[in-house]
């Protein structure tokens, strides 16, 4: 069975998706966001990130790819580190497929490891939540985005929304699209 990967990402209304490296979501995303997010984390075989994700969230028993440029291997028995620069998504099931096999693949960021998996043309499904919070400064979801609508982001990159749904009282939209 080929790979199939899902980004998973919550965004401000601007569509950033941090004010700084360190700004983990849980600390601005909403309860009903946090429950699907933790839903698309149990239902994956493997997590993919880069090292400051990572960090702000660690998480010794979980099953996690974390992008870095200079660790690499296994840091953990399920915590495999790897530069990506000359791979592909199928080189990195490889890498992985000893330990676990990688079918869902659950994209989590930061704004490079989104951009590697969109020019490999690798990003099959999107779960977006969109929070009614206002950052104008922070990490974007893609590093050369334009506009600060989210939604738009990804429809103006062949996206589609196959559902969407209001979250909470708040304000909270969540989007599922496919490419």
């Amino acid at each position: 069975m080929d790979q199939e990967f899902t980004l998973t990402v919550a965004t401000s209304s601007d569509a950033l998706i941090a004010r700084a490296v360190d700004d983990a979501p849980q600390s601005w995303a909403s309860a009903e966001e946090q429950a699907l997010f933790f839903r698309d984390v149990e239902a994956a075989d493997w997590a993919i990130m880069g090292k400051n994700t990572h960090l702000a969230a660690d998480k010794p028993h979980r099953r996690r790819i974390i992008f870095s440029t200079k660790s690499k291997g296994w840091q953990r028995p399920m915590q495999f580190w790897v530069d990506p620069f000359d791979l592909s998504p199928a080189d990195l099931a490889r890498h992985v497929s000893a330990r676990h096999p990688l079918r869902k693949g659950l994209i989590l960021g930061g704004t490079r490891v989104h951009d590697w998996f969109l020019a490999r043309n690798a990003i099959d499904r999107v779960n977006l939540t969109i929070e009614p919070v206002t950052f104008v400064n922070g990490l974007p979801i893609f590093s050369d985005q334009t506009g600060s609508d989210p939604l738009a982001i990804f429809l103006s990159r062949g996206f589609k929304v196959v559902s969407e749904r209001m979250l909470n009282d708040a304000g909270t939209r969540y989007f599922e699209l496919i490419k």
